[in-house]
């Protein structure tokens, strides 16, 4: 019996097309720069189809979709605000997500309910500010294996040597999207792929986060490592370790460039043959 229940009650749990048309029109005319979209449940993808991948008043500007399963101590340089599309009724729904982004709030807007969703602002209490964000900065950028240059690839990414390829996108790290600069490594040590950004306002320290993408990277035997340099002088080594799945966190000190703009590089070199792709992240921080 409750087999049947649970069937004839299903369609009114979950939202409609009228319901993701609503939440779409709510974010699309009141989100701004600094904001990010949250999912719960984390099977609701359905939003990445219905709600703007672009801020409608900023077409430059495009409006991330985070789907985490906890925020509690999770990194967002740059978020100002976080918006909470939840399907509250729907099967595995908890309030989890909502109570960990409450704690880091100042105030809340919300819940709005549109049907069986429900949309809830979040305006975080000590936002960080990065000065810069790497992945965001990557057309700027230039690469080269060992010593033969890369070139763009009409993308916004560059195509290297050895079908090499350096681009942003959003990959599976860990089961979880993560929006990070992709980078095949060579698996020669002695031609590393290094991607340089030649102008970048340096603060306090610099933070990141490294992993390997997809299925491939959680049998990974090839450790890779991640060298920072400011003006050529090594800042500090970051190692993604094999068969250790994980988005690895490191922070390096930089208040000793405060203030001023330097070229930053990040040299990469697999230990081994790799067969994944690796992905990192890092922001310049005040």
């Amino acid at each position: 019996m409750y087999g049947l229940w649970f069937q004839a009650t299903l369609p009114a749990r979950l939202p409609s097309r009228i319901d993701w048309q609503a939440a779409a029109a709510l974010v699309g005319r009141d989100a701004q720069p600094g904001d990010v979209l949250a999912l719960s449940p984390a099977w609701a993808e359905r939003a990445r189809q219905a709600l703007p991948d672009r801020l409608p008043l900023h077409p430059d500007v495009p409006l991330a979709i985070l789907n985490y399963p906890s925020y509690a101590g999770e990194d967002l340089p740059g978020v100002r605000r976080v918006w909470l599309v939840s399907v509250p009724r729907a099967p595995g729904a908890t309030r989890s997500v909502a109570r960990d982004l409450a704690s880091r709030s100042s105030s809340v807007d919300g819940p709005q309910s549109l049907g069986a969703l429900e949309v809830t602002r979040y305006e975080l209490q000590d936002p960080e500010r990065p000065l810069f964000v790497f992945a965001e900065r990557l057309p700027a950028a230039s690469a080269r294996v060992g010593d033969s240059p890369c070139g763009p690839d009409g993308r916004g990414g560059l195509r290297c040597p050895e079908s090499l390829t350096v681009a942003r996108g959003i990959r599976e790290v860990d089961f979880l999207p993560r929006t990070c600069i992709r980078a095949s490594p060579s698996g020669d040590p002695s031609r590393p792929l290094t991607l340089v950004f030649p102008d970048v306002p340096l603060g306090s320290s610099l933070r990141g986060h490294t992993g390997t993408a997809g299925a491939a990277g959680l049998g990974n035997d090839a450790p890779v490592r991640l060298r920072v340099a400011v003006d050529g002088e090594e800042l500090g080594v970051a190692e993604e370790p094999s068969r250790t799945p994980g988005w690895h966190r490191f922070q390096l000190d930089t208040s000793k460039y405060a203030g001023r703009r330097r070229p930053v590089s990040f040299e990469i070199t697999a230990l081994g043959t790799p067969r994944f792709d690796f992905c990192f992240e890092a922001a310049s921080l005040p």
